[in-house]
């Protein structure tokens, strides 16, 4: 704006002159400034913008921050509470009213991601989103793996190499995320559902590597916490290293320290089962032999001298001792060994009837026999709308000016006004006229008149 010209002589302003020289003056002034106060009368317009007021003891101003600025916000704000707030001092010309537009804002005393933090931990404790009587075992013997993570961090790499030097027979799905920056929560989120629609795996490993609060804050959002409990799927979170701790933790149905160490838990209980069954079998075999160096120490110790005349009763009577022995220490070991095959194949059963090919055979059936139905009624259909379309031409042929020339009629205009001859006393000898036969035009002339008699009529 220009200013007007001060001289000695009285200068007068008009009021948008006047408030728009001060505006000028204060924004020169202070191009950006912080203030500290506290939020009182806090406004959330329908547009998106937030209007307060900024207050201490002394004094208080006005502060209006809009939509653009405040989507950057990371916390909630509230009536009460301690800011800092950097921003552009100014004046609203409309009220002439003296205020601060806000870029930022500052919790006082809190880091802002920290502020946060608690505040979604502290909403999605209270509604039960952390209880222990939500979370989910995790399968005992898992098929198939998801996992969401970046497909270029070491998170995927970790866990892939871990799988494949325990030689893990497990299918694994990566549902590729960035897991850092903007867009990163959407794109978790969007990951998750996608596992969820896929439908075969049994559990989903959702994480990334070690790094900064704020390489981590994707797994603090909101969205990302709502996603993981509202999931079908058991999810076991995996983010950063032991010392870290994200909302995406606290809501998943276990925790993993690492990455790696999510791998080794989702393939714990198929090594644990084969651990248990190599077991059974390494003690069932020692116990055997135990029994059996047990029973020839007996037969050494026994009284042979008694029996030295019929040695092949007493090796008889040990042999079948032994058999007995045996048979008690080898049905219970087959036993467990059976009911260990039994759950193997019942787990199996469970999952092969989960499997995409069996799920892609009864939507390709179903989609077949729709489209049969359609096809059927869409001919259906073609055959009623053909027929009534046949029966319209044919009534309008039948009333077609067309169909009465083609018998032999014609129409006489008058060339004049090209009114229809009807009668012979519409026209007088000498008078032109046009004759419309079925496909030409005649240009006549009238030689003569003559009405109709009464044996014509007749």
């Amino acid at each position: 704006m220009s200013w007007p010209a001060v001289g000695r002589e009285r200068q007068v302003w008009t009021v948008s002159q006047f408030v728009g020289i001060t505006r000028d003056l204060i924004e020169d002034a202070m191009p950006f400034v912080w203030v500290r106060g506290e939020v009182s009368r806090l406004v959330r317009h329908a547009s998106g913008h937030w209007y307060f007021t900024l207050k201490d003891q002394g004094a208080h101003v006005p502060v209006a921050m809009f939509s653009r600025a405040n989507s950057q916000v990371p916390f909630e704000v509230e009536d009460g509470m301690e800011l800092i707030v950097g921003g552009q001092a100014t004046i609203y010309a409309a009220q002439g009213k003296f205020q601060i537009i806000a870029e930022a804002l500052e919790p006082e005393g809190w880091g802002s991601l920290q502020l946060a933090f608690e505040q979604l931990k502290a909403r999605l404790a209270e509604e039960g989103l952390f209880g222990a009587d939500r979370k989910r075992p995790l399968p005992l013997l898992p098929r198939c793996v998801g996992v969401v993570t970046s497909a270029s961090g070491a998170a995927w790499r970790d866990m892939t190499e871990v799988w494949r030097k325990n030689a893990v027979p497990l299918r694994i799905v990566l549902s590729a995320a960035r897991v850092q920056g903007d867009g990163a929560a959407a794109e978790i989120v969007a990951a998750l559902r996608r596992l969820e629609r896929h439908g075969a795996a049994d559990v989903i490993i959702v994480g990334r590597g070690g790094g900064s609060r704020e390489d981590l804050w994707a797994f603090n959002e909101e969205p990302v916490a709502r996603a993981i409990a509202a999931c079908a799927i058991p999810v076991v979170a995996a983010v950063g290293h032991e010392i870290d701790q994200t909302i995406a933790d606290l809501v998943a149905d276990a925790r993993a320290a690492t990455p790696t160490a999510a791998a080794e838990l989702v393939a714990a209980s198929r090594a644990a089962l084969h651990e248990r069954l190599e077991g059974l079998l390494r003690r069932a075999t020692a116990g055997t032999a135990h029994r059996l160096m047990r029973a020839r120490a007996r037969l050494q110790a026994s009284g042979l001298h008694r029996n030295l005349r019929r040695p092949a009763r007493l090796l008889r009577g040990y042999r079948q001792r032994l058999d007995d022995g045996f048979s008690a220490i080898a049905q219970p070991v087959h036993q467990r060994i059976t009911a260990g095959q039994r759950q193997l194949h019942d787990a199996a059963r469970r999952l092969t009837a989960r499997s995409p090919a069996a799920l892609a055979l009864r939507r390709a059936a179903r989609a077949q026999d729709a489209a049969r139905t359609a096809d059927a009624a869409m001919l259906r259909l073609l055959e009623r709308r053909r027929a009534r379309l046949n029966a319209t031409v044919a009534r309008i042929e039948a009333l077609s000016p067309l169909a009465v020339l083609r018998r032999g009629y014609a129409i006489c205009r008058r060339a004049d006004d090209a009114a229809v001859v009807r009668r012979a006393a519409d026209v007088s000898p000498g008078d032109a006229v046009t004759v419309r036969l079925e496909q030409d035009t005649l240009d006549c002339t009238v030689g003569g008149t003559r009405a109709r008699t009464a044996t014509e009529s007749s």
